[in-house]
């Protein structure tokens, strides 16, 4: 059993805290793959209260136009779970707005017209939810009601409404409210038009090399 599982079962947030602070980029991705399933509600219930905010995404000191890439591990089955990236980037219009797509691995990766690409939006801590929550103490959400007019990074896939029934099924209406695990780690609980869709992810900043 990984440690940070053995952690969890104790119900010890700083001590997880801690734990995948210590651990270099490489092994906190190791140990944060394998929470996958219901372990990941488990940590977000635990991390309840830690706010993140816009620079714990996209520091402060990543030049304009860097994206960082956010490694992420969800708690859904074959074939849709597994792991994915979501990179994220400073908006060249607005310092308070970050974009972002979901960068999928396996089955999801193989027939990405089935989805697009899931961009959304990352306002800071505070800003008032598309959903109708208002029962979110102030969490950043990942917010796919919002999603740029085009690519805001030249390699990135061409932005797709998340409407209709393949894309809108997946991110249409939806909104992944996040919590703080540790410096480098985030957790999010995913809603559909406000509600509750019982599905949970972490990410893992991969700081860009200076």
């Amino acid at each position: 059993m990984s440690q940070v599982k053995q952690l969890l079962e104790r119900g010890d947030i700083e001590a997880i805290a801690s734990h995948l602070d210590s651990l270099s980029h490489a092994d906190r991705l190791a140990e944060m793959r394998t929470l996958q399933g219901k372990p990941l509600g488990k940590l977000y219930d635990l991390a309840e209260g830690r706010h993140t905010d816009l620079p714990f995404y996209v520091p402060e000191d990543v030049p304009a136009g860097t994206p960082v890439v956010h490694h992420g591990v969800n708690s859904l089955p074959w074939p849709v779970g597994g792991t994915f990236r979501k990179p994220m980037v400073r908006s060249a219009e607005d310092a308070s707005l970050l974009w972002g797509y979901n960068d999928n691995d396996g089955l999801v990766a193989a027939i990405p017209w089935f989805t697009g690409p899931g961009y959304f939006a990352l306002r800071g801590k505070g800003s008032p939810s598309p959903d109708g929550r208002t029962d979110h103490g102030g969490q950043v959400f990942v917010d796919y009601y919002e999603q740029p007019a085009e690519a805001p990074v030249a390699s990135w896939p061409a932005p797709k409404p998340a409407i209709g029934f393949t894309a809108g099924l997946v991110f249409g209406e939806m909104c992944d409210y996040m919590w703080r695990v540790s410096a480098h780690v985030s957790i999010g609980s995913a809603y559909k038009r406000g509600k509750k869709v019982g599905a949970w992810f972490a990410l893992v900043r991969e700081d860009p090399k200076a």
